[in-house]
């Protein structure tokens, strides 16, 4: 079967690296690493089976890499803590499957072939590529059929789940609720008591400042420090003594003649009047949007100002439409055909495509053509003395860093040695900026890791072109601050503090004297504040001047004229009053029940799925079909502690 999937004929060829970040994040499949098959490496190396499948020891680190790929510096021990839940995963995933072909659930070879194709064409301008398809599962570790029989089984469990779903039943009682609560709208006249407004009235009497900071002196720490020695460098540094022949440029351009080579394109901006989403009927009215528009940029109006303000494109909109240089492929059939058939400064007619309507203008046009030498010479000599800039710094980091670990209180005679820069930083806190290689985290990390007298490993930063090593000569231990040294910042705490707390008491003085009929007017006198108004609101809307309207659960099931509060919200304390309750318009809900009864099955679902999923492994568990190896788990997790 596999054989007539990997014989379809290729698409034309897109850049790979870009397409497969865009690929690996929309994959509707998960991609549990490792296949299926036997242990692989006896039973010490099985981490749990489910049926005759084993998930091994490889699969776990294989997961783990793909979890934390792009997270170097996540602490091990934390890793450790995630191993039972990432096997609980992976035994889940096969527990569920299994279910599905007890069931008598099946995915057919035709079935497989189309998802796949289907999933990675809409990647590949909707044709798929074989080529590209194998350089992703390359990049993943993943073989064809290995890729193939996970997505098999992700798609059983896909099915399996959908049929548990269909069991969900949401009542017409349930819907009509549901909807009553969703539109149902309050308005609030309320009191916004806040900390600023009770600045005068904050006791700051020095033996209450003191008591402040006694009661809470855990909180006022100072942090520990580190003396470091430091040598970095960067790849600018080095690139001012490279020296490239023109023999090397003529050798590196006729190496690599292809990506000289540029296709016919064209440089285009464009309006689009989405009809995509959107009810047919509509598409006459959104057509003669698109005429008006195209009428106004004949009469000369700008472009770029129209774009901005009508394009639903909103990749483009905000550039003024701009697209930049398009090549054939690049885009659906009418746009192209339109693209390249007009002249530069031109505007195109009202373009249709399953997008919508477009007005397209050509700004500039390139037949295809080769790069002479000379042309290509100034991109060709900036790269080649970025990368040699690039490995002579890496080969000097790595001398000095080797030497400096023979010789740990020599950094700046060996900074010197190699071309490197030499740094006396001290009293550095994990916050203090690093000289040369400040927005480096990972060297301030590896700096607070070491001991004293200890020497970092070497830490690159490819994208600043950045390289440096840390030796750590002293370390002062954090502690708890003296008043004397943190009295500022203890006032200033204190004060903020106090002013909270006493806009909360008076708050709540506010509110029970509304709740025994004083009105808000003539509280907002007494306290120096003005009432104010919040419109009509849903549930899963917000108050105005408050915040998410899901703070004021309580506000919702008051009746109109009751008092709610004090709310801690928006940087302070509200007492509300509810000022307007209008039911929602039952003469919409037939018209909107069918979102309704599905936003209702989807909460059921997030709340019965898990159930679910642990139902299915715990009774593969009770029927011996699920085995877990406690043994293994640990040795992995204990190879992440040492």
């Amino acid at each position: 079967m596999f054989d007539v999937f990997r014989s379809r004929e290729k698409s034309v060829r897109i850049l790979l690296g870009a397409l497969l970040l865009v690929v690996a994040a929309s994959m509707l499949v998960y991609l549990i690493p490792g296949g299926v098959g036997g242990p692989g490496g006896g039973n010490d190396n099985v981490v749990a089976s489910v049926g005759k499948e084993a998930i091994t020891a490889s699969d776990v680190q294989r997961e783990i890499q793909r979890i934390t790929r792009g997270q170097a510096n996540l602490p091990k021990g934390l890793i450790a803590m995630y191993i039972p839940s990432i096997v609980n995963q992976l035994v889940e995933q096969k527990a569920l499957a299994y279910k599905a072909r007890e069931m008598g659930l099946s995915i057919s070879d035709d079935e497989l072939i189309s998802t796949i194709q289907s999933t990675f064409a809409a990647q590949m301008g909707g044709k798929f590529d074989m080529q590209i398809y194998r350089g992703f599962l390359a990049q993943q570790g993943l073989t064809d059929r290995a890729f193939e029989e996970q997505e098999r089984e992700a798609m059983l469990v896909t099915r399996l789940e959908s049929i548990e779903k269909q069991s969900l039943i949401v009542s017409d009682e349930a819907a009509r609720a549901e909807y009553q609560r969703k539109n149902l709208k309050i308005g609030l006249a309320y009191l916004k008591f806040e900390g600023k407004d009770f600045l005068a009235k904050v006791n700051k009497d020095p033996a209450a400042v003191k008591a402040y900071f006694d009661k809470n002196r855990a909180q006022f720490r100072i942090p520990e420090k580190r003396d470091v020695e430091l040598v970095a460098g960067t790849v600018a540094d080095f690139m001012q003594k490279v020296q490239i022949s023109d023999a090397e440029l003529q050798k590196q351009y006729q190496e690599s003649l292809d990506s000289f080579r540029t296709p016919e394109r064209v440089r285009v901006r464009h309006i689009l009047i989405k009809t995509q989403g959107k009810p047919k009927e509509e598409a006459p009215k959104l057509k003669a949007k698109a005429e008006d528009l195209l009428k106004q940029l004949k009469a000369g109006a700008d472009f770029a100002d129209l774009a901005k303000k009508n394009s639903e494109d909103t990749g483009s909109a905000e550039k003024g439409g701009e697209l930049g240089w398009i090549v054939k492929g690049q885009t659906v059939p009418n746009f192209e055909k339109a693209a390249f058939s007009l002249q530069p400064g031109t505007l195109s007619g009202i373009i249709e495509t399953e997008y919508g309507y477009h007005i397209l203008q050509v700004e500039e046009k390139q037949t295809a053509h080769t790069q002479s030498f000379e042309e290509a010479k100034p991109q060709l000599l900036a790269e080649a003395k970025k990368q040699m800039a690039s490995d002579n710094l890496s080969k000097a980091i790595e001398a000095a860093h080797n030497e400096a670990l023979r010789a740990p209180t020599q950094e700046a005679a060996i900074a010197a040695k190699y071309g490197l820069k030499y740094f006396k930083a001290d009293n550095l806190t994990t916050n203090t900026p690093l000289p040369e290689m400040n927005g480096v985290p990972e060297l301030t990390n590896a700096i607070f890791a070491a001991a004293k007298g200890g020497t970092t490993d070497v830490v690159n930063v490819d994208a600043q072109g950045k390289a440096g090593f840390a030796t750590v000569s002293k370390i002062v231990p954090a502690r708890n601050a003296e008043y004397a040294e943190v009295q500022g910042e203890v006032m200033q705490r204190y004060v903020t503090a106090e002013s909270d707390r006493l806009a909360e008491e008076a708050a709540k003085q506010a509110a029970e004297r509304a709740r025994k009929g004083e009105n808000l007017e003539a509280l907002g006198k007494a306290y120096g504040l003005t009432v104010k108004t919040a419109a009509p609101f849903t549930i899963d809307g917000a108050a105005e001047g408050i915040g998410a309207a899901t703070q004021l659960s309580a506000a919702f099931e008051a009746k109109q004229g009751g008092i709610v509060g004090p709310i801690a919200a928006q940087g302070g304390q509200f007492v509300c009053k509810v000022s307007e309750k209008m039911p929602a318009d039952m003469s919409q809900y037939a018209s909107n029940k069918a979102a309704i009864v599905e936003s209702l099955e989807q909460q059921k679902l997030q709340m019965q799925q898990p159930l679910f999923r642990d139902s299915v492994v715990q009774d593969l568990k009770r029927r011996g079909k699920v085995k877990i190896n406690e043994a293994a788990i640990r040795r992995i997790a204990g190879s992440f502690e040492g």
